[in-house]
């Protein structure tokens, strides 16, 4: 086993704030040559024309001092936002990505509106070779990182092949039905609530008192979950989830989940649509979301991608009410205006996606697999255990 030694990232990593990158105009195009990033999610905003104020002493790892996402960056760049730092490696013993991939084992509560790189996330330690601190160079960090580099692309090439999948699904809706918005195949248009048999909710089954008498949630594993739309958007249903007794799920009984719903977020991300999968458990629905199960003479899945198209967006758009809190009602779901091609086409089109789905499924194990390999990986370079 390789011998380590702790040292606290203050302690290897320099930070420069981003005053001087911070992009003058978000006008961006694709023509341009430099890229504006973000340390959130998103990564990259767009490019921009500016030839000054580029960062260029990469590589970088670029934090968000108040989420703690961060990004390794190998390239020059300009920034959107102040609320970050730029962090580079301090002395000829550190290798960046090394450090960076170390950074993802780090967890801090972040809960609180607060900046978090040097009152708590710099004071971290992470483990280095005790070798390449002897010696002054970074070689064996390097080894390491490129090892976990190579288990990451194998993730992330299993990942677009997902979002390809994804892709050709929806191309396969537009080439069976056109865009909705130009509609040249000439459907009919008809409100969704002709076709809605069921619309409920959490609350559809009495009142708060009545509710909170009867129901309790638990993070212990239970009789029935409760999906929430969480579970939903990061497809989870086995970690970090509420379950409750099969006495709760059988007094929730307007909210029973069999697979195949539609759901739709009601408040927050209020319109956000989701395909319930089939779990083979018990499922009762969690609140602040809508179900709806529609008629025979309308298929669920070819509604869930009709609303998933740019117009079905701009539909459900216009019915989400409220400044701060958004929310939208069942009336203004069922107002939403739907194409109506034969059912027949329909179900031709759901048999196309059921294969795609096959296809998803061993895609979904391989990227499990990867995931579980990477992990297993990046634990043992913690402790000293990849050579």
């Amino acid at each position: 086993m390789m011998s380590l030694e702790y040292k606290k990232l203050n302690e290897v990593l320099d930070y420069e704030q981003p005053s001087k990158y911070i992009v003058k105009t978000t006008d961006y195009d694709d023509s341009f040559e430099t890229p504006v990033l973000t340390a959130g999610k998103s990564f990259l905003l767009g490019y921009t024309k500016e030839k000054e104020g580029v960062f260029k002493n990469v590589p970088a790892i670029i934090f968000d001092d108040f989420t703690t996402s961060f990004h390794y960056v190998d390239f020059p760049f300009k920034v959107k936002s102040s609320a970050m730092k730029i962090l580079t490696a301090k002395g000829g013993f550190v290798d960046l990505k090394y450090v960076y991939l170390q950074m993802k084992q780090v967890r801090i509560d972040t809960q609180l509106h607060k900046r978090y790189w040097i009152s708590r996330f710099s004071n971290k330690e992470i483990p280095f070779p005790k070798i390449d601190l002897e010696n002054n160079y970074s070689k064996t960090q390097k080894h390491i990182a490129q090892i976990l580099d190579d288990a990451a692309a194998l993730r992330d090439k299993t990942k677009l092949l997902l979002e390809e999948y994804d892709a050709l699904a929806q191309s396969i809706f537009l080439d069976m039905f056109g865009d909705p918005g130009v509609n040249d195949k000439n459907w009919k248009f008809e409100e969704f609530g002709s076709y809605i048999n069921v619309l409920t909710d959490y609350h559809a089954n009495g009142s708060y008192q009545i509710l909170s008498k009867n129901v309790e949630l638990s993070n212990d594993k239970d009789y029935a979950l409760m999906v929430r739309t969480t579970d939903l958007e990061n497809n989870n249903f086995e970690t970090d989830v509420n379950y409750i007794t099969e006495k709760a799920y059988n007094f929730l009984k307007k909210s029973k989940v069999y697979g195949g719903e539609i759901i739709i977020n009601k408040i927050g991300s209020a319109g956000k649509v989701y395909l319930m999968p089939y779990l083979d458990r018990p499922v009762s629905l969690g609140m602040n979301a809508f179900m709806l199960r529609l008629k025979p003479s309308m298929n669920s899945l070819f509604a869930y991608f009709y609303l998933h198209t740019k117009y079905g967006e701009w539909q459900i758009s216009k019915r989400v009410k409220g400044a701060v809190t958004k929310t939208i009602r069942k009336d203004a779901v069922r107002a939403i205006p739907i194409i109506v091609p034969p059912i027949e086409l329909q179900n031709q089109f759901a048999e196309k996606i059921a294969l795609i789905d096959q296809q998803k499924a061993l895609a979904k194990q391989e990227l499990q697999e990867s995931e579980d390999l990477f992990n297993c990986l990046l634990q043992k370079a913690f402790k000293g255990e990849l050579v």
